[in-house]
């Protein structure tokens, strides 16, 4: 499998897709997404891309496998699951809870190297 034949693979299985539900919302038959997965078609039309991209949710970028900067985007489940626990929090809950961010951002073992 290719990086991005896994990462179709695997966003399709956390999100409880079948091949054929992804197929249906994309507008290709199982199998093509089965080939996409074992990455046996790699040039997708971009009018696939965008389709696929939405029904994983994920970026178009990201099924490109284009590298970018890592910076959570909205569609990013951990961006989602962030949010989600921010938004439990009261107001007090809500301070620390940055409190402990910018803690974590000084400990240089979680910091991202200087390249």
């Amino acid at each position: 499998m290719s990086d991005i034949g896994n990462l179709i693979y695997n966003r399709r299985k956390e999100l409880g897709l079948t091949l054929e539900e992804v197929g249906n919302a994309v507008g290709v038959s199982k199998s093509t997404v089965k080939k996409w997965e074992n990455g046996f078609i790699s040039n997708m039309r971009r009018d696939k891309i965008e389709k696929l991209a939405k029904i994983l949710e994920v970026s178009p970028v990201r099924l490109l496998g284009i590298k970018t900067k890592t910076c959570l985007q909205p569609n990013d489940p951990q961006f989602m699951k962030l949010v989600n626990l921010y938004n439990s929090f009261n107001e007090i809950g809500k301070e620390k809870a940055v409190e402990r961010l910018e803690e974590l951002s000084l400990v240089p073992n979680y910091q991202k190297s200087k390249e």
